[in-house]
């Protein structure tokens, strides 16, 4: 009798999660285009960095919560003004908007929109840089494994030779082989965890400064 009052309740308390779940999910869509095409779009700013990458890219698709019915855009491209508008969302699930730029001729505002780009190129690369640094790192890490490997295995054959009592045996020539072979590769390996190491931390740090 108790599992079949319960499982009603579940039945009822998982088709209600179901239901939130699909209505959090519904948005409002907002579809902005410019003329002429090709701006950046940032949201919720009236005053946002340019410097840095945009929200979005004309022709472009917002998608917002359903409870907000307005939403604030800026555009920027240049050679034309910036562009703010705070934009009523319709009832309906989907909104658009066009807006024509209005060519900028303020040579002061013209320079600042290029300082703005060539910032904003400094630092993607910049970030690129980050992610190019882990390859020299990896090896750093891998190469510094693998002399610790190296070393670790000429120390055994290291203390085979000097435990060996008959040095005119194959197995004391081919120990002191062996000594010889993993000594050398160690070696490699440490110079190569060092090269890999500064050549990683060099692109880190010029990446760093650069994605300020």
């Amino acid at each position: 009798m108790i599992f079949k009052k319960i499982i009603p309740i579940l039945l009822l308390f998982t088709l209600g999660t179901l239901f939130a779940d699909e209505e959090t999910s519904r948005k409002h869509y907002l579809h902005v285009s410019t003329n002429p095409s090709g701006a950046d779009l940032y949201v919720g700013s009236s005053h946002p960095d340019f410097s840095k990458n945009p929200d979005y890219r004309i022709p472009a698709v917002i998608g917002l919560p359903l409870d907000k019915d307005q939403v604030l855009i800026t555009l920027f491209r240049p050679d034309f003004k910036d562009t703010s508008i705070k934009v009523t969302l319709s009832p309906k699930d989907t909104s658009f908007l066009i807006v024509s730029l209005t060519p900028a001729f303020d040579e002061v505002l013209l320079e600042e929109q290029q300082a703005d780009l060539r910032h904003r190129n400094r630092r993607n690369f910049g970030h690129r840089l980050l992610v190019t640094s882990i390859v020299p790192l990896a090896v750093s890490a891998i190469a510094a494994g693998i002399a610790a490997y190296e070393i670790d295995k000429a120390d055994k054959c290291k203390k085979n030779i000097e435990n060996t009592l008959i040095t005119t045996g194959d197995n004391y020539r081919q120990d002191k082989k062996d000594f010889k072979e993993y000594r050398d590769n160690a070696k490699t390996a440490k110079k190569t965890a060092l090269v890999s190491l500064v050549a990683g931390g060099l692109i880190l740090s010029v990446g760093l400064f650069l994605s300020f």
